[in-house]
């Protein structure tokens, strides 16, 4: 089966849909153990490239974001969610949308079932206490020292790149100065050797 986004989808006893918050405890984790999400959808079935199955759902993590960004992230949220209705979010219209919010997307594997335990929906009205007020948990620093990281190195490659792109270009240069007087030389004998046969 190729891979497909599934929007909502009942997972250990919880219905998961798009656009709503949830959080639980995970095993696999880097730097967090206890998400707290914007969940955006599942990720289910075979790559086509490497033949990986692919058992994940993608979603927001706000121990990632800034706590200013995310107080005007739920403020905004709440208003566009006044009305009631089904929500199909995924990674092109969050960065649309909201690019601020970009560094908080995660990806967590949800199976085997082990991975993931005490999930949980938060209530619309504990969303700002949860998501908001009650972190204490901020790891957008150092997802931010390790993108300055990876920019920096990027940085290096490139002008690592850009500058033997210059000295193939001077090297180039120079063999092509090479053979144009290796060919005018060749020329002049040409020349030379008409020359005297002409005088004989």
């Amino acid at each position: 089966m190729a891979l497909r986004r599934v929007y909502e989808k009942r997972y250990q006893g919880v219905n998961m849909a798009s656009g709503h918050f949830y959080r639980f405890k995970y095993r696999p984790y880097e730097h967090d153990k206890e998400p707290v999400v914007l969940f955006l959808h599942f990720i289910t079935g075979t790559h086509p490239n490497s033949g990986h199955q692919w058992r994940l759902f993608q979603a927001i993590n706000f121990h990632y974001i800034p706590r200013g960004m995310r107080k005007r992230f739920i403020s905004q949220w709440l208003k566009l969610t006044e009305r009631p209705g089904k929500v199909k979010l995924n990674w092109q219209k969050v960065v649309a949308r909201f690019p601020y919010i970009a560094p908080g997307i995660r990806r967590y594997q949800f199976k085997p079932t082990t991975y993931i335990s005490g999930l949980e929906e938060i209530e619309r009205d504990q969303i700002q206490k949860v998501v908001v007020k009650g972190l204490v948990k901020d790891f957008s620093k150092r997802v931010t020292i390790g993108l300055r990281g990876l920019f920096a190195r990027k940085k290096k490659q490139r002008e690592q790149k850009r500058k033997q792109a210059l000295r193939d270009k001077k090297k180039r240069a120079l063999e092509a100065e090479r053979k144009r007087k290796e060919r005018e030389r060749q020329k002049q004998q040409r020349q030379r050797a008409r020359n005297q046969r002409n005088e004989r």
